[in-house]
C-alpha cells in the first residue's frame, strides 16, 4: 500500500444511530473497499478496541487508533501505546469507592470493572452497548494495562468534585446529559496516535486525511493535512477543516473520496 494514509472516526461519521445508520452504509462501504487496494485506512476512535461496534469491527480496516490516541495498532500488531499510570489507576479507584460511582478501566481486549455490582453499572452498559463478555469485575491493579477510562456518578451533586480530583490525573470529559466521564490520558488525543501511524510509515501528518464530527476529533482534524468534517460535525470542527462533506447519512466520506479523485 502506499500513501496517503486515511482515518475515520466512529459516531456521526461511519456510523449515526439517531439516523438509524448502524451499519457501515453500502455505498460506504464499496467506496472504502476501493480505497483499500492502494492505501492504508484505519479507524480512529475514543473506545477501546474491544468496545468498538461489532458492525464497525467486521470491516477489515487495516488498522486502529483507538482510546484517543493511547493505544495502535496496524495489522493486527500494537505499533504504539501510552498507559495509565498506576498513581493516576489508584486515585480513580478511591474515588469510585468513595462516591460510590462505577468506575471502567480499559485495555485492549477487556473493561476492568469497579462497582460493578451497583445499578448504574447495569443501565450504562445497556445503554452504550457494552457487552458482557468484555467486563471483568476480578483484577488485580498492578497487574493491568489501561489506555483510557470513563467514570459514572450516582449523583449529579458528586460530579464536580469527581471531575476536580481526577483531573490532575486525566483530561476528564463529560459525556453529553449524562454523569458519566471519559478518563484520557493527559495530553493524549487521536492526532498522537495518528502521528504514531505516520511515523510507522515514515512520513508525516501531512500525509494523513481525516475524517470526524465530534470535539474529541478537534485534534485530529486541524493537525493532519486534509482534515474532513462531516456536515453534521459541530461548529469548531467545520471552521477548523481543510474541507467539509455531507453528513454522515448521506455518505459524505463518499462524496470526498469522489471529489478528489480517490474513488
Amino acid at each position: 500500500m502506499k500513501l496517503p494514509a486515511f482515518f475515520f472516526d466512529i459516531d456521526g461519521t461511519l456510523l449515526d444511530y439517531t439516523h438509524n445508520l448502524t451499519t457501515i452504509s453500502p455505498k460506504t462501504q464499496q467506496a472504502l473497499d476501493k480505497l483499500r487496494e492502494t492505501h492504508p485506512t484505519f479507524i480512529a476512535s475514543g473506545r477501546t478496541k474491544c468496545f468498538i461496534d461489532k458492525a464497525i469491527l467486521a470491516y477489515p480496516f487495516d488498522g486502529f487508533v483507538t482510546c484517543n490516541g493511547a493505544y495502535v495498532e496496524y495489522q493486527g500488531k500494537c505499533i504504539y501505546k501510552k498507559k495509565a499510570t498506576q498513581a493516576a489507576l489508584q486515585k480513580a479507584v478511591e474515588i469510585a469507592r468513595k462516591y460510590q460511582a462505577v468506575l471502567y478501566l480499559e485495555s485492549r481486549d477487556k473493561i476492568y470493572t469497579y462497582n460493578a455490582d451497583l445499578p448504574i453499572h447495569k443501565h450504562f452498559t445497556t445503554s452504550w452497548g457494552m457487552r458482557e463478555e468484555i467486563v471483568a469485575t476480578d483484577f488485580n491493579l498492578e497487574e493491568i494495562e489501561v489506555y483510557i477510562g470513563m467514570i459514572v456518578a450516582d449523583k449529579e451533586e458528586d460530579c464536580q468534585i469527581i471531575v476536580d480530583s481526577l483531573a490532575p490525573y486525566f483530561d476528564v470529559t463529560r459525556h453529553v446529559n449524562q454523569t458519566s466521564f471519559d478518563l484520557t490520558l493527559k495530553g493524549i488525543n487521536k492526532a498522537q496516535g495518528i502521528a504514531a501511524v505516520m511515523a510507522y510509515f515514515d512520513s508525516d501528518l501531512e500525509m494523513a486525511w481525516a475524517f470526524g464530527d465530534a470535539y474529541n476529533d478537534l485534534e485530529m482534524i486541524s493537525s493532519v493535512g486534509h482534515g474532513i468534517a462531516m456536515g453534521n460535525a459541530v461548529e469548531p470542527i467545520k471552521a477548523i477543516a481543510y474541507d467539509v462533506t455531507d453528513e454522515a447519512w448521506h455518505d459524505g466520506i463518499v462524496s470526498c473520496l469522489k471529489k478528489y479523485n480517490w474513488i
